[in-house]
Parts: structure tokens; sequence; C-alpha cells
């Protein structure tokens, strides 16, 4: 008896011991999946989903690939095809799908960053006041001064150093006279240039707005460029802190993207019957996608540009030899960016021709109020009317697929009478292998012939400048003229010195191959060059001159003390990036 009584306790303590180990265990796992849910911030994944089929034989090497499973998962950082991102289907069908596929990440990632912005400070009425110049100080009850990104999105950048300020459209466009307040006291101008009151590239004639994502370029370098020409800036989009953004993505979206090879990441399972998965989207293809899905995403954009576009056409309307002498309205946009103005234009166009004006009328109204400057264009769908220039390199992957060029066949897509500026940049990069060239369709950064600060602004520079052209409009129009004199008895390829004129303009031979290296670095484009670290890319140093050689090509065209002056323009801006580039450091 005594031993039948020992054997039942020793039973019940086996079975005691037991019961509380499992107990531990899945209190253990219950633990370590719940901190792992708020710690990576999957949703859904909760203890009833936990992969256990009883108490007690819940092994741990099970609950560490479920936590593996919550890595993957947590960190699946999307990667879009950039070319077939920004490509239009010939199929309607498959086109459509793969809107509201980036309409509904769009819609998603919108949730998600106002539940940020719930939790992100604004700043206080009682916080020290901004310094805002003595031509803004009798509007200040208008300007925005939140401290948020979003706060500032569809607004007029006011340049006040690192502060963010600007003004709202409304208010701009219930002046009496919007242009010229656009052009002297919203667009950026260092000392020098309010001195100079215009410069050797700028007649003070035009209101120059660029119309660009946040981040997107420099303004400050770009007007240094361009002898202190003053830019102002119209928000497309907010800005964003971090690089890549956490949000909960539906299943079906991310597998028809995928299906498509809009994505380079693979379909995602749902096996576990879970709808939606938590996923890193980088806030640079965000705003990518937002001007694809313009028509949603960007819409009170759009609805700015109508009402410029209207107060310039009533003003052709009401005064058409400009007695007033207000400044001409000039739109500027780099890439996709080109993409929003053209939708912007297509618009205002369509609610005109359905008012039951003729065609002809309005687009000679549009001719004669806009002027349209586009940077490396990813768009082909320019509507006729606006004075267009179209600036882009012929090395430009992104342009010669997706944008409007001289080499298109038939329509270009550029517009009726566009003028194309091209050239050959510095960088040559096609001896990079396939997975090079793989890997480089995910960002539009991956050739710096399509780099704005680094290449573009400097061949529009260089134009503007051998012809002494003073307006962008005037660019155009000697781009456009025709000399019915000139009537040439032998061809123009016999001569000794064969300029290739554009017009009126004369464009020097080997303008790419000596000058626009040499701008670039008399300029300090070399600074922003993208891939400047990635060994797989070309070694700059030896695409662009040294300071002889940079200095020789552009004295030998502009005269002496040249490279001192473009220098000096662009000193303040180089001093500040190399400080920037210390401290990342």
């Amino acid at each position: 008896m005594a031993n039948n009584h020992l054997l039942v306790v020793s039973r019940s303590a086996v079975i005691f011991l037991l019961f509380w180990s499992g107990c531990l265990t899945v209190i253990e796992s219950f633990t370590l999946t719940r901190s792992a849910h708020k710690s990576r911030a999957t949703a859904g994944l909760w203890l009833d989903n936990y992969p256990t089929k009883s108490l007690f034989s819940t092994p741990l090497f099970v609950h560490r690939k479920y936590l593996d499973d919550l890595d993957e998962q947590a960190n699946r950082s999307l990667q879009f095809h950039m070319m077939n991102l920004l490509k239009v289907d010939e199929d309607a069908k498959r086109q459509s799908e793969k809107l509201n596929a980036l309409s509904s990440i769009i819609q998603s990632c919108n949730s998600a960053l106002e539940d940020m912005d719930e939790a992100e400070s604004v700043r206080s009425m009682d916080s020290e006041p901004i310094n805002l110049p003595e031509d803004l100080s009798a509007i200040r009850c208008f300007i925005n001064t939140s401290s948020r990104s979003k706060d500032h999105r569809n607004c007029f950048r006011i340049f006040n150093g690192d502060d963010k300020v600007s003004l709202t459209p409304n208010v701009l466009l219930s002046m009496n006279s919007p242009f010229t307040f656009l052009r002297d006291s919203l667009s950026y101008q260092s000392d020098d240039s309010e001195k100079k009151r215009g410069g050797m590239m700028y007649d003070g004639s035009e209101a120059l707005v660029w119309c660009s994502l946040p981040s997107d370029q420099d303004f400050k370098f770009c007007s240094s460029v361009m002898d202190d020409m003053p830019f102002s800036q119209l928000c497309l989009g907010a800005d964003h802190d971090d690089d890549y953004l956490d949000v909960e993505l539906d299943v079906v979206s991310i597998n028809k993207l995928a299906q498509q090879n809009v994505l380079c990441n693979e379909q995602v399972s749902n096996e576990d019957g879970r709808t939606r998965r938590q996923c890193k989207i980088k806030t640079e293809d965000l705003n990518v996608i937002q001007t694809i899905v313009s028509g949603e995403a960007l819409e009170d954009e759009k609805q700015t540009l109508i009402k410029l576009i209207d107060a310039a056409v009533e003003l052709v309307r009401a005064d058409p030899l400009n007695e007033s002498n207000e400044p001409h309205l000039v739109l500027l946009a780099h890439c996709v960016s080109c993409s929003v103005v053209a939708s912007a234009i297509s618009s205002w166009k369509e609610q005109q021709l359905q008012n039951q004006q003729s065609p002809q009328r309005v687009e000679d109204l549009l001719h004669q109020a806009l002027t349209v400057v586009t940077f490396g264009n990813s768009c082909r769908s320019f509507c006729d009317g606006p004075a267009y220039i179209h600036i882009s390199m012929f090395d430009d992957p992104w342009t010669n697929t997706l944008g409007a060029h001289s080499g298109n066949e038939d329509d270009s897509g550029g517009g009726q009478n566009a003028v194309y500026f091209h050239a050959y940049s510095p960088y040559d990069e096609e001896d990079t292998n396939e997975a090079q060239k793989a890997t480089s369709l995910r960002s539009l950064k991956s050739h710096n012939a399509h780099n704005l600060n680094s290449c573009l602004i400097q061949y529009l520079c260089l134009i503007m400048r051998i012809n002494g052209i003073q307006s962008f409009r005037a660019l155009y129009d000697s781009a456009r003229f025709v000399d019915p004199t000139a009537i040439l008895d032998i061809n123009p390829k016999h001569f000794a010195v064969n300029y290739s004129n554009h017009g009126e303009l004369v464009i020097p031979p080997r303008i790419d191959h000596e000058l626009l290296p040499a701008m670039i670095y008399a300029t300090g484009g070399g600074q922003w060059l993208w891939d400047n670290d990635d060994e797989s890319h070309t070694d700059f140093d030896e695409v662009l001159p040294d300071e002889i050689e940079a200095r020789s090509h552009l004295e030998e065209s502009f005269g002496y003390s040249v490279f001192e002056e473009i220098q000096e323009n662009a000193a303040v801006k180089k001093s500040s990036k190399a400080s920037e580039m210390l401290l990342e450091s």
C-alpha cells in the first residue's frame, strides 16, 4: 500500500509539473508574441493565430519560426520596378487594374500618415514668432507656420531659412496683381539678385513657378547656377521626415501589382486567411505613385494650377498688350512632376471647350498666357496650346522611354510647336552589367543624365548664356524663329565651322563634350551627383574635368574671369552642401 501511495503521489507530482511547464511555455509564447506584435507593428497576429496544437505539445522551435515569419512580414519592403510603374499599359483593362491597386496603396498610406500626424507636435501659438520680410508682414495672419509637412501641401513656399512657412494659393490669387507678388515676394532671391534686380539671364518679365515634389530639387542652387534667377515653388504633395513608411496594405492589390511586374517582390501568400499585410514603402516611391494617380491624390494641386492658368489667361484677355506690365506665367517641372502639370493644363482646356469656345481660340489664349519648361520629363500627354520647352539628355533612359522628346515617331506628345533641347551627358554608364541595370530600374536616380542639379540646369544655363537670352519666352521665340530671307545655296554641313542652329539660337559644336562638363564642375554640380559612393557606377572624377581644363573651356567661350564669376555665384550653396555632408558623415 505504501508503495502504491508513493507511486500515485509521484504521478501526481509529474502531472503537476508538466501542467505548470505547459502553462509557462504558453505564457512565454503569448508574451513574446504580443511583444513582437507591438515592436513590429504587425496587425492581426494574436495568440489565437499562434501555431499550437495542444497545451502540452508547443515546441519552442515553432515559436522561433513564428517570430521569423513576423520579421519577414514586418520588414517586407516593396521594391517598385519604376519603368513598369510609370509606363502606360496598352491594355486598358490592365492599366485600370494597376491604377486601382495604386489608389488602394495611396489610401492606406494616407490613413497611416493621418495616424502619425495625430501624435506629431504642432508649433504652438506661444512659440517664438517667425521672422518675415517686410512685404509679407501685412499678410502675416494668412501665412501658414505649421510644423506639420502636410499642412504646407498645395501651398507656395516662403523661403525663410529652415522654417516651414507657406502661403495658401487662395490668398495669392485674390490679389490685384498676383504674378507681381509671386515674383517679388514669394520667389527665392539671394542678396545678390535683390541688388541686381535681374541678371544676365533674367529681366524680371516672368513669374517662375517650380511645380515640384518636396525635396525634389534645391532651388537655391538652381537659382545660383542661373545667375540668381528668382524661383517660386508650389509644393506638390507633402514632405516626409522618414525614408520609409510602415503601412498595412491589401494583399490583393500587392499581388495584382506583382502580376504586372510593377513590383520586384514575389506575390504575398494569404494562406492564413489574412487579407492585409504590414509592409514598408519608400516615401520617395510614394511621391511618384501620387503623380500617377494625380486625379485623386493631387487633385487640390491640380485645381491650384488651373486657377493660375485662369488668372494668366484672364490677364491676356483683359490686357492683350500687357500695358500693366504684369509678369508672364512660366511653369517649370522635373521628371514625374511634369505629368501633374500636363494633367492640369488638359483639364483646363477641357473646361473651356465645354463652355462652347472654339479649340483654336483656347489654344491661342494658352499660347499667349503660358510657357511650360520641363526637365527630363516622363510624360507624353502634353496638350496643344502652351509654349513648351523640353530639355533632356540623349542618354536619359527615363525620358527616352517614357517622355516627350524630338526622337519620338510621328506625334511626340510634347505639344504642338514644342521646342526640344538635347545633348549627351558626361556620365557614361552603358558598361554596367545586367544585374546593375535591373537594380537601377528601381529608382529614378539611377542615371545622372536625369539629374537636374548636376546636368540639366547647367545645360539650360549654357544655352541662355551663349545666346544672351533673358527670359524663357524669349528662348522659345528665338528657337521657333524662321528667317524667310535665309536661302542658302550651299548645304551647311560643308561649312568650315558647322554651328548647329536652333532657329535664331546658336548651339556650339561639342557643347556637351566640353562646355557642359566644365559648367558642372564650375557650379559645383558634382556634389549633387547620385550614387557618388557606389562602386558599380562610373568614377565621376574621370568624366568631369579638373579646374584647369574647366577654366580653359569656359574662358575660351565667355571671356576671362568667367570661371571665378560662376564659382562665386554658387559658392554659398556649395559651402552649405559641404557642411551638410560633413554633418551626415
